[in-house]
């Protein structure tokens, strides 16, 4: 049984089970993250944060990944891992063209749905949908071509399979697009007319692409780290170490 059943609520604020509720009391939100991480490396350095993400949130992710864009180096991307509000790893490595990776800074002051609001809207859709879930991956990044903060969210079931995925603007929390995956099925709401579709692809997106990889360690592979630096690490899989001098 799916621990996170779709349920019928009147306000955001108790959409999620009320265990799921407090279970994430200990788990600080993207915002939380993201003014702690402001305080410890200087606003000039958030202004440059591109897009974050978060796994396996019931409702909140145990730790989030901060990935910047350098400010002197185009190619070069510095990636954060945030843990109870601290930073307890990093890296940096180079832009893959061929990775579906943020290109554009998000402007944190338009960002009115925080992480904890965006699950609660995601467990009302899928509540509406008739779908359970377990738990959640986040990522947040800006829209191709607009300087829309939004919300990819990836709901997973128990076994860590992906039943959906909402698009969710992280502006005014307007739903963009959703897609349900169930057995032999795939069932996409189009989004609405005067807003452009924006293309699913399940192995090119960010989330589903480590989704799948976390599943496949969790399969035996685990024993192959990976070694893509083009991508966000996978949770548990970053080497510590710290950021090059130049």
């Amino acid at each position: 049984m799916s621990r996170f059943l779709p349920i019928l609520i009147a306000t955001l604020s108790c959409l999620a089970p009320l265990h799921a509720q407090n279970a994430s009391t200990s788990a600080p939100s993207a915002l939380t993250t993201l003014r702690a991480f402001g305080r410890e490396r200087g606003d000039a350095l958030l202004t440059r944060v591109v897009g974050m993400v978060g796994f396996n949130g019931q409702d909140q992710p145990g730790q989030w990944l901060i990935l910047q864009a350098d400010i002197e180096v185009p190619n070069l991307l510095h990636e954060y891992a945030v843990q109870g509000g601290r930073i307890v790893a990093q890296r940096q490595f180079s832009r893959n063209p061929n990775q579906d990776l943020p290109t554009i800074p998000i402007t944190f002051s338009k960002v009115v749905i925080d992480s904890r609001q965006a699950f609660a809207l995601a467990n009302q859709a899928a509540q509406k949908a008739g779908v359970g879930f377990d738990s959640m991956n986040y990522q947040l990044r800006c829209r191709d071509l607009r300087n829309e903060p939004v919300w990819v969210l990836s709901l997973m079931d128990g076994a860590r399979r992906n039943v959906g995925v909402i698009y969710l603007s992280a502006v005014t929390g307007e739903t963009l697009r959703t897609v349900w995956h169930r057995v032999g099925t795939m069932t996409t709401s189009a989004p609405p007319a005067n807003q452009t579709p924006q293309r699913e692809n399940t192995r090119k997106g960010l989330i589903p692409q480590l989704a799948g990889r976390i599943s496949e360690r969790r399969n035996g592979g685990a024993s192959q780290a990976s070694t893509d630096s083009s991508a966000y690490a996978i949770p548990g899989g970053m080497p510590q170490q710290p950021a090059q001098a130049r």
